[in-house]
């Protein structure tokens, strides 16, 4: 039996990735941990790409006089065309042990407000004044302005905004079943609820229950999200280890490689985890496909070559 280190694949992966992003991850610990501080970067990141770009209209008329009318609009307009916003991020944000409990819990970002760079990292300076988004795969949403205060990023003003303006954003994650919850937060307790890595999981806003569009986090402060998807992604791998070594004459007769000598590695593709034959350089699957219909395809085949 050939046990294929794929794990090792992802950690070499991953180190290669995460230094051309600008941030390094350990290699030196487990491979779960490494995949953990990996995600926990990765989600914090917003990818850019055109989304939908959605203001606020009372935000917009507060616009017009903002003192930070200028740092918004080149926020914005970087929006527009699908630049990077990262560099007004948190400089914290290639920190894997950095948790942003706002995004983890409601896939709200919050920028800052400087369009002057800060000397010691890619992003500019850290000042008060901050822009908050809703962010997800389609849409970002740019909900208005506040100061770093305490209770800002607990404050159920910024789901309040999308519950009144952009009903449909939020729809899908709407409870008509669900009348209440308890207890009842004010900014400060819920932000300090997500500080001490607890999750409510759902908020009430002008009597309507919604699920937390981020989902929430683990006592660790990792997001929910980052963890169930480091252990779906570590139980696959051990899945396809397991029916590879279990069919791997099979699968090299299939690809018509002689000796069943057919060599596999795990590697990121264009959109996903995916599963390759080296010498053939075939692309057998993607996370979280597995072997079972390429074994019933194999199957097909050898049995139609034994007539």
């Amino acid at each position: 039996m050939i046990d294929f280190d794929f794990e090792n694949d992802l950690k070499l992966e991953i180190s290669v990735i995460s230094n051309d992003m600008g941030f390094k991850i350990s290699l030196n610990q487990d491979f779960y941990k490494v995949l953990l501080d990996y995600l926990t970067v990765r989600l914090k990141i917003v990818e850019p790409k055109y989304r939908q770009i959605l203001i606020n209209p009372d935000f917009l008329i507060e616009l017009i006089n903002h003192p930070k009318k200028r740092e918004i609009e080149t926020i914005i307009d970087f929006a527009k065309n699908g630049k990077g916003l990262n560099i007004f991020q948190s400089r914290r944000l290639f920190q894997s042990s950095f948790h942003d409990h706002l995004q983890q819990e409601w896939n709200i970002y919050h920028f800052h407000l400087s369009l002057e760079k800060d000397h010691k990292s890619i992003f500019v300076k850290q000042v008060n004044s901050l822009l908050f988004a809703y962010i997800d795969e389609t849409h970002i949403v740019f909900l208005g302005t506040d100061t770093h205060k305490n209770g800002i990023f607990g404050d159920v003003k910024w789901i309040e905004i999308l519950h009144d303006k952009f009903p449909h954003i939020i729809e899908k994650y709407r409870d008509n079943e669900i009348l209440d919850i308890y207890p009842k937060l004010t900014s400060i307790e819920r932000q300090t609820v997500w500080e001490k890595g607890l999750s409510v999981g759902m908020t009430k806003v002008k009597g309507v229950v919604y699920h937390n569009p981020g989902v929430g986090q683990m006592l660790s402060g990792h997001s929910m999200i980052v963890s169930k998807t480091a252990m779906e992604i570590s139980r696959w791998i051990n899945k396809l280890r397991g029916q590879i070594n279990q069919n791997r004459k099979e699968i090299s007769d299939y690809l018509g490689i002689s000796d069943g000598l057919a060599e596999f590695k795990i590697r990121f593709g264009e959109r996903k985890l995916e599963l390759i034959e080296l010498s053939s350089r075939t692309k057998l699957l993607e996370f979280p496909e597995i072997l079972i219909e390429k074994e019933e395809r194999i199957k097909k085949h050898t049995d139609y070559n034994s007539r």
